[in-house]
Parts: C-alpha cells; structure tokens; sequence
C-alpha cells in the first residue's frame, strides 16, 4: 500500500576529504556526534529510516505538508550544527587535523514529497520507491551554494509562482525541477559559545537543562549537601563522608555503588557571575579516565531555577567504542535522578530543610 511521506535528508558536506585526511578516530567521533545531534533536534517527529554514512535519511508520512515546520526544523538542526562546530573552533584542546579542521565541515538538506511503500528486511520496514531514489539522486545538483535547503517542486504547492531561485534538472528518473535557498545567513544568529577550562576533560559526553520551581540556593543546597544526596540520587547505597565539614572543593567523599566503592572530589569550574556551579570528579568510572559532571545553576524568576547538567570525560581506548552505550545508560541515570530530585523539592522537603 502506497502512503505520502515527506522525505527528508540532512547531508553533511566535506565528509570523504575529512575522514581521509585526518585522525581516524576524532574524525569519527565528531562526524556521530554531529548525525546524533540532528537526530536529537527532531522536533517534527520525523522517522529515522537509515544513517547513510555522513547523512541521515527521515520521513514523515503526511497527507499535507506545513512549509513552515520544516523550515523551522532545517533552521534548528543547523543552528545545532554550527554551535557544535564551534566547539572544536574555539573550544578544542586537541590538535589533530579532525579536531582543528571540524568547523570546516557544511550541511545541506534535500526535501521532497510524495507516495512511498514499505518493504520489511529482517523485520524492519524501509521506505521504498520511486520517490526514495529521486530525493537521493537530488544530493547531486547544480545548487551554487556550499549550504542550502533543496525543495522540490512536489513540496511547495506554489512551486510555479514562488520567487526563489529554480532549476530543472534531467536525472535517471527524468526530469524534476526544484527551488533552493542559502542557509549561509543563519550562522549569524548561533549562540555564544565559551571557552572550556583547561582542568576538565576533553570530550562532553552529556548536557542537559531542566527548569525547576525552587529558589537557586534551596536547588543548590539539594545537590551539593551529603546530607540529602541518598534521597535523590539512584543506585548509590551508602555515602561515606565528613559530616563535621562543609562541601567544598577538593573535598573527597566515597560511595558504595553495588558493593564497590567509588572515590570522588569536588571540584568547580568557572561560570558567569550570576550562576552557581557544583561538580564532581573520579577516575573509577569503567572505560574512562576521567569524569567529571558538573550541576550549573541560573536563576529564572519567579523561585525557578535552571539546572544544566554537564558531563565531561577522558575516554580509555575501548571507551571510545563504548561512547553510546555510556551515553544512553549516562542519560537514563541522570534523568531517573532528576526526576526525583523534583519530586523531593515538590513534596516541600525545602521547605523542611530551610526551616531548621
């Protein structure tokens, strides 16, 4: 049975020269780093039906198409791109050519409309037809742009009146014509990155912000008091430290994690003036050398805070082959965990503690 599906297709470009002239390894990492970050701003529910060596190939079976969502969408995973670039711009530590050369790295996006069928290999349904192979042939156009969105004309319903710039193109299919624009100007408008301590490892395995109704120093008395770690934090069955001190830097506390004991010290970093930051390091964490995760705060008005938690590693050399199974289990631990660090601070426990 033949269904309509938009079909979608982020490319990155520049991706064969990067990989053969440069580390082997960091190439690979940043280029899954960069495909993991589009499929993580996926805001339009598009379907991930292959990972095409530097591209992603998406669909959405759709009976009308919102021009403007996908714009919007292409907008978000280039923006993400390019702040992620800027990283290994400003940020690296690293000199190999793939970390010194990432930001030269470019994305493009092919969208096109139209029926498709499924075909089931191994119990997993692909998209199929003659629409998949045209949006794949349109990789390869006569687009003047390095960085451009591509729609072909089954995609605009006013394809014939629009203003943008058009070209028809002869392919193995026939002809098809499409319209194109430049995305160059977005960069623009991409957030300020900061420059990362000298102190913390290389590579940042986890970053998420949640916001939270509860003053900045009720938060930031929650997470960096022992007193209330257990409460909070999963997996940890016992905590051993000096409760006659005050949790400061350097200061080193051990926890007994399915009966064996993790060392960790706090540590800080530098943060704007207006945030608070509380972070933990040890070098017991299975294929890394270092890991350290840091709970930023910020106030956002009205008793909310935002929280960003970060996580940084140095990796052992399996680590690097284990770097999304760390990340996954890394995610669901630190979700379960702020999960009921806000049930905590709901049933009024900062209040209770505030109070004494």
């Amino acid at each position: 049975m033949t269904q309509n599906a938009i079909l979608f297709i982020p490319d990155i470009s520049g991706f064969t020269e990067f990989v053969h002239n440069t580390a082997i390894n960091h190439s690979r990492h940043i280029i899954t780093e960069l495909l993991e970050l589009l499929i993580d701003k996926n805001t339009i529910d598009l379907q991930l039906a292959e990972i095409e060596g530097d591209a992603l190939f998406l669909y959405k079976l759709e009976e009308t198409i919102d021009i403007n969502a996908i714009n919007k969408q292409i907008e978000q995973m280039y923006k993400a791109f390019h702040t992620h670039l800027k990283r290994y711009e400003f940020q690296r530590i690293c000199n190999c050519g793939a970390c010194s050369s990432a930001y030269n790295l470019s994305l493009k996006f092919v969208v096109h409309y139209g029926e498709i069928e499924f075909i089931s290999i191994k119990h997993t349904k692909k998209p199929y037809g003659a629409n998949v192979i045209q949006v794949h042939r349109l990789l390869k156009n006569e687009v003047p742009f390095d960085e451009y969105a591509l729609f072909t004309e089954k995609v605009l319903p006013n394809f014939h009146k629009s203003k943008e710039a058009k070209l028809t193109a002869n392919y193995d299919f026939g002809t098809i014509s499409y319209t194109y624009q430049s995305l160059g100007h977005l960069k623009s408008n991409l957030p300020e990155v900061k420059p990362i301590p000298d102190n913390l490892p290389k590579y940042k395995l986890f970053d998420s912000t949640e916001t939270i109704q509860v003053p900045i120093l009720d938060l930031y008395e929650v997470i960096s008091n022992f007193d209330y770690r257990l409460l909070w934090v999963k997996g940890v069955d016992k905590l051993e430290y000096e409760k006659n001190k005050v949790n400061r830097a350097g200061l080193k506390h051990q926890c007994l994690i399915n009966k064996n004991r993790v060392e960790q010290t706090t540590v800080k970093k530098n943060v704007d003036k207006d945030q608070l930051v509380y972070g933990e390091s040890t070098n017991q964490v299975p294929y890394t050398k270092r890991f350290q995760v840091y709970y930023v705060l910020e106030d956002a008005g009205n008793n909310f805070t935002k929280l960003n938690i970060e996580v940084f590693v140095d990796f052992k050399p399996l680590g690097f082959l284990l770097k999304p199974l760390l990340k996954k289990n890394l995610q669901k631990v630190i979700s379960e965990n702020i999960k009921d660090l806000i049930l905590l601070i709901d049933s009024g426990f900062t209040k209770e503690f505030t109070n004494n």
